[in-house]
């Protein structure tokens, strides 16, 4: 049996996520739509002191792409429509089969909050489905408010608006889809409307493949996406649901139908117990990494990068422990509001806290940390410097300010660099 080293199984897996090259010049929009389907799924955040996060995942990748090539896949080429996948998610259009059957069974992942609410306000549902048959395509703002009611707390996330509840609530449960964004709000159609466009035709709920082969699906999608994988991995990448049957029980049986088929092919990784499978069409890329090549360039990841999204995964193969302090008061941080870690020749040698100053044009570096585990060697400020000038080209700026101290390491030979 092939033994790799942690090294040799990050490196499988950044070819496999589309890092380990570095991003070829002037990305179309055919690049964009084949990265979304390489990675099957890319997840959605709202939080935008640099850009989005499912923009950030696709310049790791591609370098400086038109952020509208992404919007263009949702609408109007409809390529991808948005559901729950690792949380809210951009996913394949051809994979609408298989999360149809999350829908239907939506009580598994709604939170029981909206479930009691769904169940004492399906008048408010039934208008709100009867809007959007009436008017079109709407977003919550197209909605009245109730000037009556306020909000109910701190994290009442909808607010007043019974509309704006019902909307979300009707999306998890599959009756009405997110046709497009508009300045990043969804705006929404019913589900027939959507799929007829994209697809055609509404596909018939009642030759969905079954659970166990939705399943199975998810779970070798998510052995291509990562390119190698231990069984306790395969359940977070789609947040696949595992009925009555234990979690390790069912990966083991599909690692071993993955191993039977050719699909797959048993390894095991130095330094981590148990027997992992490495994605059959990926050993000759392990080839090239036993014959010597390496990633020459840096980029950033953003927190939500389907890499590091699994917590335990990335400790196991980058010795990374993620860390997102959005939510956490300023003075109980370890490190930023907003932290991308740094991959630099295949590994994660640091994290930087980065600010979009989008009325001044600059990307603003306000910390960086060096993993203490890194040694990174003399070429790394030039190539962190190349990356945030191109992420900075990216959000439209025309500069990087290095807002550091000259005691954080590498701060002045960033700075000579960015200069």
């Amino acid at each position: 049996m092939l033994t790799l080293s942690r090294a040799e199984a990050a490196l499988v897996s950044q070819i496999a996520q589309g890092l380990f090259d570095p991003p070829t010049r002037n990305p179309t929009p055919e690049d964009v739509a084949a990265m979304v389907d390489r990675l099957g799924l890319v997840q959605v955040d709202t939080i935008s002191v640099i850009a989005r996060s499912q923009y950030l995942v696709l310049w790791s990748r591609l370098g400086a792409y038109a952020r509208t090539d992404l919007d263009q896949l949702l609408h109007p080429t409809r390529q991808t429509f948005e559901y729950w996948g690792h949380a809210a998610s951009i996913i394949p259009m051809h994979d609408y089969v298989h999360f149809r059957r999350r829908m239907l069974d939506y009580q598994r992942h709604m939170y029981a909050g909206t479930q009691r609410w769904v169940t004492s306000n399906r008048a408010v549902l039934d208008a709100t489905l009867d809007r959007l048959r009436r008017d079109g395509a709407m977003a919550s703002i197209n909605f009245e408010r109730d000037e009556t009611k306020t909000r109910a707390g701190r994290w009442d996330w909808y607010g007043p608006k019974e509309s704006r509840r019902a909307l979300e609530a009707l999306w998890t449960m599959g009756e009405v889809m997110v046709h497009s964004r508009r300045a990043g709000q969804k705006v929404y159609d019913l589900r027939e409307r959507v799929l007829t466009d994209a697809l055609g035709q509404v596909p018939d709920d009642g030759a969905l493949p079954d659970p166990p082969e939705t399943r199975r699906y998810f779970a070798r999608r998510t052995l291509i996406a990562l390119g190698v994988v231990l069984p306790s991995w395969l359940h977070d990448y789609y947040r696949i649901g595992v009925d009555s049957i234990p979690r390790k029980k069912e990966a083991e049986g599909w690692v071993g139908d993955f191993l039977a088929s050719g699909d797959a092919t048993p390894v095991r990784i130095a330094g981590i117990p148990g027997v992992a499978a490495i994605d059959t069409a990926r050993l000759g890329d392990l080839d090239r990494i036993r014959s010597g090549e390496r990633p020459t360039h840096a980029t950033l990841l953003s927190p939500f990068d389907s890499l590091i999204w699994d917590r335990s995964r990335a400790r196991a193969l980058f010795d990374y422990q993620v860390v997102f302090e959005a939510y956490v008061a300023p003075e109980k941080r370890v490190y930023g509001y907003y932290c991308l870690a740094i991959l630099y020749r295949g590994a994660i040698v640091g994290r930087v806290d980065l600010k979009m100053d989008r009325a001044e044009g600059a990307l603003i570096v306000r910390g960086l940390w060096l993993e203490s585990s890194a040694n990174p060697d003399d070429g790394f400020p030039d190539a962190l410097a190349a990356s945030l000038r191109d992420l900075s080209r990216f959000l439209g700026g025309h500069r990087v300010d290095v807002a550091l101290g000259p005691e954080v390491a590498f701060a002045n030979a960033l700075s000579d660099r960015l200069a």
